[in-house]
């Protein structure tokens, strides 16, 4: 009888032990999952580009120039097929949203625009493009004015732009350059300077989901004294994109 009941409770015990090794492996996937994501995705991220500049605005006024000064950075995600993902996928859409950014000062204000899709320019300070969110359409091939991307991948671009960070007035000046009005103003890099943070969902026609937070510094260098800079990103491990939808 003391047998049986010794041979009992070691058969509990390893049962004990086979349930808490179970949950310990499991918890253990979970952990690695929320920390290094998706292995393998259809698409990925190749490189982002930020492109800083400064710009003056013509206002009316008394003096012979008379400037409203924005900082822009325009950035650039540039999405390509995983060619080591064995199964056909489609982008239906790519999103971008839940932005948010830090300032060390709160000189200006703080906007994020979509592209256009008349005139010259392709991004414009102006209120009919300001957005919360920027979507992108799956198509057979990337047209950045009208928001689509090449379902096999392409190029998303938006604008964070500190608007209204100065007035620069002058009556001495022959000439205005805009690359040096920041300099002229005596604006610093530290007023301008902010890490930006967004999610970035990437939507298949097959009703796979991704999603990652990408975080960003800008401007991409030192465009008080460069006048403008830009900045290649290709060591992408921090953004780690896991599966929302099947």
């Amino acid at each position: 009888m003391e047998k049986r009941l010794k041979t009992k409770i070691f058969r509990i015990c390893l049962a004990i032990v086979g349930i808490v090794g179970i949950i310990f492996a499991i918890g253990m996937i979970i952990l690695r999952y929320q920390v290094e994501g998706e292995e393998n995705l259809p698409f990925n991220i190749s490189k982002i580009t930020i492109i800083s500049t400064a710009e003056g605005i013509d206002q009316e006024g008394e003096h012979r120039w008379n400037f409203k000064l924005n900082q822009n950075n325009d950035i650039y995600i540039y999405i390509e097929k995983n060619q080591d993902y064995n199964k056909i996928e489609v982008i239906d859409s790519i999103i971008l949203d839940n932005f948010q950014i830090n300032k060390k000062h709160e000189l200006g204000e703080k906007n994020i625009y979509r592209p256009k899709n008349t005139g010259t320019s392709m991004l414009k300070n102006k209120e009919e493009y300001k957005t919360s969110n920027v979507e992108y359409k799956g198509d057979l091939e990337t047209d950045i004015r009208n928001l689509k991307i090449s379902n096999q991948g392409g190029i998303i671009v938006f604008r964070y732009a500190n608007d209204n960070i100065g007035i620069y007035t002058s009556d001495t000046d022959e000439e205005i350059q805009h690359n040096q009005l920041l300099k002229k103003s005596n604006i610093s890099l530290e007023d301008i300077q902010a890490q930006i943070s967004f999610d970035i969902t990437i939507k298949l026609n097959s009703g796979k989901c991704f999603k990652a937070n990408v975080n960003l510094s800008t401007p991409s260098g030192n465009i008080v004294e460069e006048g403008s800079s830009n900045i290649e990103i290709t060591n992408l491990e921090n953004i780690i994109f896991k599966r929302i939808e099947n």
